[in-house]
């Protein structure tokens, strides 16, 4: 018999990562196996620092099948990033035909009942087939990391709540679900082009497949009884900003329709240079020039096409219907600043309003 869930987990050698893992594994076998039963299937993928693989063949396949459950290890001799490592890991244990597959962060623990809670949510509510734990800090377990994410129709996606204390049970509407703790129903994978495009590497990865699915008709929810920690630290490496960036307008050249973006281009050209001049003062103009170049390349065009037949072969809902789901302004932590509070954020919001009232006229519902 298939087992429920299988949840995949990417392991990757960073400075000091082993008391974290232990932490993760030690936190998963005390979980509740859901009806059915389930799997742990990780891959590990090389750093700079090497691998865990000693580590993963010492000290977690041992455990598997007395206080975890089946463990799957996969060590891949290449870093195909979050986007990648996830699809490939897919593809070595979809023969198991497991219903769910959750995606879990390394840098994570789990609570007891995060998986039972979460399977109980996807089978009450059988056209969400994406959902998201209620994921809270790790340094500060009462705190919000994410509650969902919200999505600027210019493409820039932030956690909601991040940062702020609990303050009873949530529910509501966001745009994307965190790979960083997310249960997908199998059964739609293929139906939607697949769960990650490893090209995407790693950011905005989890954008396009929440994207992908409310195109074609389905809901993202968020499951509050489901509980993850996660260990959240604002990278501020460069190459950060290149995914960032190339992947954000990626998506939007893919995702939205030809009208959509003839529309949101004069904003579009103002963000791109507000957002090039931040980048001369940050330090990382070369990523975000990186990520101009990047759309300077037949192939990246080809692929953008190809893309675009794919979601006007499955799209049953318009951009109407996903601004619906979207917002006009940017209100993340990290970009706090009376600049985007009292300028870029109004702006941007009216912008968001004319848009939606144009889209009534110029896109059919």
């Amino acid at each position: 018999m298939p087992p429920k869930v299988v949840v995949q987990i990417i392991t990757y050698r960073t400075e000091g990562i082993e008391s974290e893992l232990d932490e993760l594994f030690d936190s998963l076998a005390r979980v509740r196996a859901p009806e059915g039963g389930w799997v742990l299937a990780i891959i590990d993928q090389p750093s700079a620092l090497g691998n865990l693989r000693e580590y993963l063949e010492s000290k977690v396949k041992p455990r598997s099948g007395i206080d975890l459950p089946e463990v799957v290890c996969v060590f891949s001799d290449e870093n195909d990033g979050f986007a990648g490592g996830h699809v490939k890991l897919y593809e070595s244990v979809r023969d198991r035909n497991a219903e769910f597959v959750y995606l879990l962060n390394q840098d994570a623990h789990v609570d007891a009942n995060f998986l039972t809670s979460i399977v109980q949510y996807a089978e009450s509510n059988p056209n969400s087939v994406i959902i998201q734990s209620r994921i809270m800090r790790a340094q500060n377990p009462d705190q919000y990391n994410s509650a969902g994410n919200a999505m600027h129709f210019l493409g820039f996606g932030f956690s909601l709540k991040n940062g702020e204390v609990r303050e009873g049970e949530l529910g509501g509407d966001f745009f994307y679900a965190s790979g960083a703790g997310m249960l997908i129903r199998s059964s739609i994978i293929d139906q939607i082009g697949g769960m990650f495009d490893p090209l995407y590497f790693m950011y905005h990865d989890d954008v396009d497949i929440s994207w992908r699915a409310r195109l074609a008709g389905f809901d993202i929810k968020f499951a509050d009884d489901s509980v993850i920690y996660h260990r959240y630290e604002f990278s501020r490496s460069m190459k950060k900003f290149f995914w960032m960036e190339r992947n954000r307008h990626l998506t939007n050249l893919c995702n939205y329709q030809i009208g959509t973006l003839l529309f949101i281009a004069p904003p579009m050209i103002v963000m791109e240079l507000g957002t090039l001049l931040f980048a001369f003062r940050s330090g990382w103009w070369k990523e975000k020039l990186r990520s101009w170049a990047f759309f300077g390349k037949r192939s990246t065009w080809q692929y953008i096409i190809e893309r675009r037949l794919l979601i006007r072969s499955l799209r049953v809902q318009s951009d109407r219907d996903m601004l619906e789901h979207m917002t006009g302004v940017i209100t993340a932590q990290e970009t706090e600043n009376p600049i985007m509070n009292f300028v870029v954020n109004p702006v941007m919001n009216a912008y968001f309003w004319v848009l939606k009232k144009l889209l009534k006229f110029v896109i059919p519902a």
